[in-house]
């Protein structure tokens, strides 16, 4: 109206209809333009906070694993040591031995997110032998890997000790059946399976073993777990980490 006014043309309402209508679709468009932006940045932001809070809960149940098992896993090899100090000294020094390196696996690495695989195979050979000797070589462990591709593959520490828990934890064995684990890499991921006779009793288990591990996985590399159950067999597939990958 003062653009009328000051510039002295004519006067017309259709003029003014159009002016609003423009305002008016100026103001949408750039409305909306401010409302993606503003909406993909609480996003971002949203997701970044529940990442950190996955990784907070991640590591704040793998605290309770860890002391879960250490007390139970020390007072029950210390009791199996005392025994073969007893019994068969050359073997109790063999056992001390690889208690010893399973236990400086632990304090080396209980704060790192990855480790190379060679260094999860190497320390899961001597929990199994500890674990072999304890059950009275009721167990028996198979490894099939590529000797080329274990230096560039990173793993959570402690994920294989995780499966091999599980599998002695829920599984009857004795000499006649033997629980039989095996790892096997290809060249998407690393497969633990073990053969499966379930207790006929309920076992007393958190379930937080393989949650974690799962989580742990999903926060590390944006990749799950993979768990089949058979009758015959329980397998989980752990999928590969490059070594580049953060």
């Amino acid at each position: 109206m003062i653009w009328f006014y000051i510039s002295k043309d004519h006067f017309a309402w259709s003029a003014i209809y159009k002016f609003n209508i423009l305002c008016a679709l100026a103001i949408t468009v750039f409305t909306l333009v401010y409302e993606i932006l503003f909406l993909s940045k609480e996003r971002e932001l949203d997701t970044k906070i529940v990442k950190q809070l996955d990784r907070e809960r991640s590591q704040a149940e793998l605290e309770v694993l860890r002391n879960e098992l250490d007390p139970h896993f020390i007072f029950n090899s210390l009791n199996t040591l005392n025994h073969l100090i007893l019994n068969n000294q050359q073997k109790a020094y063999a056992f001390n031995n690889k208690l010893a390196q399973v236990y400086k696996y632990f304090l080396l690495n209980k704060h790192n997110e990855l480790i190379s695989l060679s260094e999860e195979l190497e320390f899961i050979d001597s929990y199994v032998f500890l674990l072999q000797i304890r059950h009275d070589d009721k167990l028996n462990l198979q490894t099939e890997f590529n000797d080329q591709n274990e230096r560039v593959i990173m793993i959570p520490p402690l994920a294989l000790q995780i499966l091999v828990e599980n599998a002695i934890k829920h599984n009857e064995f004795n000499h006649d059946n033997p629980l039989g684990i095996k790892i096997v890499m290809n060249n998407h991921y690393l497969k633990v399976s073990n053969n499966v006779r379930p207790k006929n009793y309920l076992v007393n288990s958190t379930g937080i073993g393989l949650k974690n591990l799962s989580l742990r996985y999903r926060i590390l590399c944006n990749k799950d777990i993979v768990i089949e159950n058979t009758d015959k067999e329980f397998i989980v597939k752990l999928p590969f980490i490059e070594q580049q990958e953060p």
